[in-house]
This record gives structure tokens, sequence and C-alpha cells, in this order.
């Protein structure tokens, strides 16, 4: 790409474009993987327009995935952004994890790796859709084997469908379809026999089966959990042998790497294609950007590298064209987080005051090369991001109304008691553009209202385990302020709440929730007209932007950057940052 290319492509980011956000239930899929070598194509940040969820069809089934195609051979070197948190997916928040954990296990569905928007079966041989869109039944794949030789069935498949579905438990993101079911232990999910599985819905959704496809839902090995056996830990996993998916975990050395080798007898005929993917743990980005430039690395293991999109598209300048970058949007619902369960941040005037002192497009400019999408909370799919650009605080500060904005904060700030401000803490994990967003938001704050304090920087599993201490009902935590992302799971306003404003959502760390949030959540997930379900989700958007009651403030819609290597055959970009990490249909060709 030349740098006149690499211009006028950055020139259209910041253009909202409106895609239409289908939920959609395969009964087929293409099989073959693509042949040609992706190429990089930054596209718009892309808002999508507030649908309804269509009730899925009577019936639908989709047959095995036949592996034709494709090259075999070769191990495959990958980036890793982070460590990996978790090995066990119950609950999990972590994407770093999830993008090791998936190689080594399955789903009941998953996304397609070619159509990526369509949902096909990962274990189950078909579904059958019944009780006026009510009930699933899953029939599972016969002779399907974990790793130890023992079969892997309908009873593997209901037991970690009920630990996932455990109201008790941890939503994360392995249990965000939940929301959709009758209390899982309640008649939600029924072992039916050896090889089927049932789930019973409140009201027909399509959206049920994108969040059960996510690569969190995966299956595990229930004689080793009933037995006892830590499936968090790599040591565990490697002793025990256990797993069912394309690739089998060798090694584990943490903070540096983790390999992993060709299953030889996965149920998938023809799959996977490489031999083995050895993944480094790289969170430095000038080292990253080193082991690209060098050749040292084929891929990266997910959109979340660690790079801004100047770096990505730097990238391949400098590799003349190796190494490029693949879009993947709207992809990061970038925040700032409060302890609303501490002083000053359970104000309603101080989180008002901060969202409007706030100066996004300085911020969009310095952290983000001006790519993001407008901060609306619901991301574009209640109100647009023109609409959004106008709102007080949203609107630019060198615009009209701007400098009423920054009036109003102070005069917020004075009412609340800090009419000089205060000072408070910034905690945020060491990767991608965490540091950098904290920096830029603690300069404005300061400037601005006379809100000063230091950032502290951590690893990426201690920084989740730090953010964890508010989860506790009695306890305040350890934390103030936080700069961190939510990647989307699925396009849709359910997405978007499951993880930030439900109770037990992934980034929901002081589990704040309000009654009537959740009661127009729970009104708009199975409206089945858009128009009414548009204005139900503006009613509470406007409700959250308001920060009367909340704990987040959106800071923008981030695109990110998967980053391909031109011998990468058989990618095709996902819908979403939280998908299509087990490479089952991936090769090399060199």
């Amino acid at each position: 790409m030349s740098r006149h290319r690499l211009l006028n492509v950055r020139s259209l980011l910041p253009i909202v474009t409106a895609i239409i956000a289908i939920i959609a239930v395969a009964c087929g899929s293409s099989d073959t993987p693509q042949a040609a070598a992706p190429t990089a194509v930054p596209a718009p940040v892309a808002a999508a327009a507030a649908t309804a969820v269509p009730a899925p069809q009577a019936q639908a089934t989709q047959a095995p995935v036949v592996a034709t195609g494709g090259k075999y051979g070769g191990t495959v070197r990958m980036s890793a952004y982070a460590d990996t948190k978790d090995w066990d997916p119950r609950g999990s928040s972590s994407l770093s994890s999830i993008q090791a954990v998936s190689q080594l296990y399955n789903q009941i569905v998953q996304m397609d790796t070619t159509d990526t928007s369509l949902v096909v079966c990962d274990l189950c041989d078909s579904w059958e859709i019944s009780n006026n869109g009510e009930t699933f039944t899953f029939k599972i794949r016969d002779g399907v084997k974990w790793l130890d030789g023992s079969d892997l069935d309908a009873e593997d498949v209901a037991f970690s469908m009920l630990r996932y579905g455990d109201l008790d438990g941890p939503t994360g993101r392995s249990g965000l379809w939940r929301n959709y079911t009758v209390e899982p232990k309640a008649g939600g999910v029924k072992l039916i026999d050896d090889l089927t599985v049932e789930f019973n819905l409140q009201f027909a959704s399509g959206a049920f089966m994108k969040f059960l496809a996510v690569d969190y839902v995966k299956v595990l090995q229930k004689s080793l959990l009933e037995a006892g056996h830590d499936l968090n830990l790599a040591e565990t996993i490697i002793d025990n042998n256990t797993g069912s998916g394309p690739f089998v975990l060798d090694e584990y050395q943490r903070g540096n790497f983790y390999k992993v080798s060709k299953n030889d007898n996965y149920f998938k005929d023809g799959r996977p294609f490489f031999d083995g993917i050895d993944h480094f743990i790289i969170t430095d980005t000038g080292t990253l950007i080193a082991q690209f430039k060098a050749g040292q690395l084929d891929m990266s293991n997910g959109g979340f590298t660690n790079l801004s999109p100047t770096q990505a598209f730097q990238v391949e300048i400098d590799t003349k064209g190796a190494i490029a970058p693949v879009a993947v949007s709207p992809s990061a619902d970038w925040g700032l987080m409060m302890n609303v369960k501490k002083a000053p941040f359970n104000d309603a005037r101080v989180r008002e005051a901060i969202q409007l002192a706030i100066d996004y497009q300085q911020y969009n400019d310095l952290v983000y090369d001006n790519t993001l999408g407008v901060g609306c909370p619901l991301m574009g799919l209640a109100h647009t991001f023109e609409e959004c650009n106008e709102w007080p605080g949203l609107r630019p500060k060198d615009g009209p109304g701007g400098a009423d904005d920054v009036a109003r904060a102070k005069a917020l700030m004075a009412e609340a008691g800090y009419p000089d401000g205060f000072s408070t803490r910034y905690d945020v994990r060491q990767v991608g553009q965490y540091p950098d967003q904290c920096a830029v938001i603690k300069e404005q704050l300061k400037n601005t209202l006379g809100i000063d304090g230091e950032i502290t920087t951590y690893p990426s599993a201690a920084g989740y385990s730090f953010f964890g201490t508010s989860r506790s009902s009695d306890s305040e935590g350890d934390w103030e302020l936080a700069c961190q992302g939510e990647g989307q799971v699925v396009l849709d306003v359910d997405g978007v709440m499951g993880g930030v404003y439900q109770k037990g959502g992934t980034r929901n760390y002081t589990d704040w929730e309000n009654d009537q949030v959740n009661a127009w959540f729970e009104d708009q997930k199975d409206e089945t007209d858009p128009a009414v379900r548009r204005e139900i989700n503006k009613e509470m958007e406007l409700f959250l932007f308001s920060q009367q009651d909340n704990h987040w403030i959106t800071t923008g819609w981030g695109v990110l950057q998967w980053m391909i290597g031109e011998d990468i055959r058989g990618f095709n970009a996902p819908e979403t940052v939280q998908t299509h990490f087990k490479h089952e249909d991936l090769w090399l060709d060199r």
C-alpha cells in the first residue's frame, strides 16, 4: 500500500456507515477455505442499525464441515497481545485467554470461517427449532473423542452449559446466552439422551444462537471437572491430556509463550492444516513491530495487537505488504470506568462533569489517529453517531456549545463540593492503547476540572484481578478510575448491555445495576418491531448518557486490526473481535 493510498483510506475512517446486523441461522456453509491471501482493507467505523431480532426458523439443520482444499504442514508463528488469564472459560472476560483456549476445545455451534456472519455446527450434527421458536434441540455428533480416548457426548455438553448458566456464578462471555433461556437448572438446559441437548428460551430469539456460538462457550470434559481437576491451570490440561479441538497444548511458559501441536485424531476429517502454532506473548509495541518487520511472525492471534491504527498501517508499508492489517469493525467499546462504590464517583454531578469535560475529538486524534466512532453508549444501534455527535460533551469543544459544556462541568463540580477538583488514581492494564487513553484523559481532567492523580499500570491478568476487587457486595475495591474496553461479542444492543451494563457483565466490575435500565433491557431484547425496539433503546441510551446512574463513560468505538501475513490462507475477517480463534481452517502457503 502506498502512502497516498494509506492517507486516502484514513480520510474515510471518521465517516459513519450504517450496516444492518442480521441474526442469521445457517442451514449450510461453504466449506472450502478461500485461496486468496487477505489484503488490508481499513474500513470506516460502522454502526449497526437497530433492528429487531428475527424469530428463528421452525427448523434448521447444519451438516458437518467437510475438509476440502488447503495445504498441510508448517508451524505458524503468532503474536499474543497479553498473557493468558484463564484456561477455563467459565465466567471469563479475557480476550487474551480465549485466544489460547479456543484451539483446545469445541463448541456446540460456531461462527462460520468463510461467511463469518453465519452460525454453523461445531460439535453438533444438526439442530431443530420448535415450540414457536422457543426450543432449540441439538444433536451431538457421534464418535467425537477427548484426547484421552473417552467419548465426548451430550453429558459433557449439558454439564458445561449448566456451569456457564449457573446464575450464582459469573456471567462472563461464556454465559451471555443465558439472558434468553429459562433458568438453566430449571429447564433452560436439558440432557435428553447421550447425543441430544435441549435449550428452552423465555421467548423466540435468533440472537440466542449467536451468543451460543462465541468462542467462550466451550465444552469441557465432565469427568475431569467432577474429579476436582482445575482446568484453569495449563499444567492440568497438559498433564491430563484433555481437549477435543484441532490443537493440543504442549507447553506454556508464563509471560513468554504457549505452543500447540496438531490433534492427529481430530473429529473433523482433514483438519487442521497447521502442524502446530507457536504463540509468542509480546506486550511491548516496539518489539512487536520489530518482529513483524524481521519476518519472525506470520500473523497476530486476533484483532487486538497493541498496535495503533497508524502503526498497523505502517507495518504493511515497511514490510512491503508481507504483513497487512485486516479491519474488524466495529470492535471495541473504549471507556472510562468509574468505581461508583467510592466517593466522589458515586455522585452523579461528578460523573456528568467528567463526561462533559473530556475532549473526545482530541482523545480520538492523539490516541486513535481519528479512526474512532462517536461515543454513543449503544454503538449507533439506538441514536445514530451523527445524532450523538451533537450531544453536550460529545460535541467538539471548539464548536458551538463546546465552551458551554466546559462551563457546565465546572459548575457541577462546584455544586458537588469540588470547585478546585480532587485527587484520584488511574489504574490501567499495560496492553493496547489503555495507558495512552488514561494519559490523555488525565491531562484533560486536570487542566479543565483540577482532577489529578497518578497512573499505575499492571500486567494484563493482574489488572483484571485488581478490578475484580470491587465485585464482592461487601467490598469497595481498590481502584477508582480505569481505562478499559469491551470487545464486542455480537453486533447487537444485547451484546453491549451484557458486557457493560448488566450485573455480572465482563466490564461491570462494581456489579452496578439500575432497575429502570434492567426493565428497558428486558423490553427491547424480545421486541420484534424494529422501530419500537429502536425507541426503547433510545430511551435507555439517553439515561445511560445522562450519568444519572451509571459506572461507564464511552469514549469512542474502535476499529481493531488483525495482522495477517501474505503466506496465510483461508482467513476471513470475523464480524467481531471475540470469535475465530480455533484456526482449523487456515493454512500456510510457502
